[in-house]
């Protein structure tokens, strides 16, 4: 199978805090969304994506003897897009990327017309009269500095940006929270036009859990800077089901598990999973599909229990 990207068991090392083992492929023409709790680790994947991060080459574990060797060790992996290696091609690596940031990496001293004429030169095919126009029509004001215009202004001026040049990875990471909720709409049908040729593929790290079910063709889910689950939508929410009835119906030893539940005297509310999908009849008559919202809730819920 031919990936638009990869990532290949990256760990991350920043304070005391840690991606582990975050491994996942992306074929081109679809929507990835990446989801986790607060602190999860979610805009530490972005910044390592992105190349603000910088990554290491293994080290063998006889060689772990300074702290500068453990530091590197802790920071490891690659990331690849079209083949083009994040540590061996950074300058080919970058050209394919364009991305938002919920908090705007462009100089806020300058006018979106100034960063536009700065920034589009790192690019050879930044389109300025592209930039200026999509600018116009996202009603971005083009002649006052950024620091003077609203988040969500910040925002649009960033997608006039990325929109400018050609790119093969789209990476958003919390986008639309500041958005009006025409605009938003617009965003989500500009995602779903950027990925309908097949040809190219966007990142989309989001807190709005509920987005992804209308968005997202995959699902990469990080707690605690631990890669939780990748997989497509369908085939995560298909391991599990929302057991609605009676308790004494609740058998785990079938097959299955019961991560969490809700109950009082005559009702139990409890989240079921199981692997390969398999629940018994009792328990399906008794179910409907859960969200991912109701998934990560008991899950996180389940977590909190086991550390007591």
């Amino acid at each position: 199978m031919d990936y638009l990207m990869e990532c290949n068991h990256i760990y991350k090392q920043i304070g005391y805090f840690f991606l582990r083992d975050i491994h996942f492929a992306l074929e081109p023409g679809y929507i990835l969304g990446v989801i986790g709790s607060n602190g999860a680790g979610k805009s530490t994947l972005v910044r390592v994506l992105l190349g603000s991060y910088k990554l290491y080459t293994h080290i063998e574990d006889n060689k772990y003897q300074t702290t500068e060797a453990k530091r590197m060790a802790a920071n490891r992996g690659d990331v690849t897009i079209d083949g083009f290696s994040l540590k061996r091609h950074p300058k080919d690596y970058k050209a394919r990327v364009a991305y938002i940031l919920n908090d705007t990496p462009f100089a806020k001293g300058l006018t979106a017309k100034e960063n536009g004429n700065l920034y589009g030169n790192y690019y050879e095919d930044f389109e300025v009269q592209r930039y200026e126009e999509l600018c116009k029509e996202y009603e971005v004001p083009y002649e006052l500095p950024l620091k003077e215009l609203s988040k969500g202004q910040q925002i649009k001026m960033q997608l006039a940006f990325a929109l400018s040049h050609e790119a093969r990875l789209y990476i958003f990471d919390e986008p639309a929270g500041n958005l009006d909720v025409k605009f938003r709409d617009m965003f989500y049908d500009m995602m779903r036009d950027i990925v309908k040729d097949g040809d190219k593929s966007i990142i989309y790290v989001t807190h709005l859990v509920e987005e992804m079910e209308h968005l997202a063709d995959y699902v990469l889910w990080i707690e605690k800077g631990t890669q939780k689950a990748f997989g497509t939508l369908e085939s995560i929410l298909d391991e599990y089901l929302l057991y609605q009835g009676p308790r004494g119906f609740l058998r785990p030893g079938e097959g299955y598990e019961v991560i969490g539940m809700k109950r009082n005297e005559s009702h139990t509310e409890a989240l079921v999973w199981s692997r390969e999908g398999i629940f018994s009849n009792l328990v399906k008559e008794r179910s409907r599909r859960a969200t991912l919202k109701e998934i990560m809730y008991y899950e996180k819920e389940a977590e909190g229990e086991s550390e007591c």
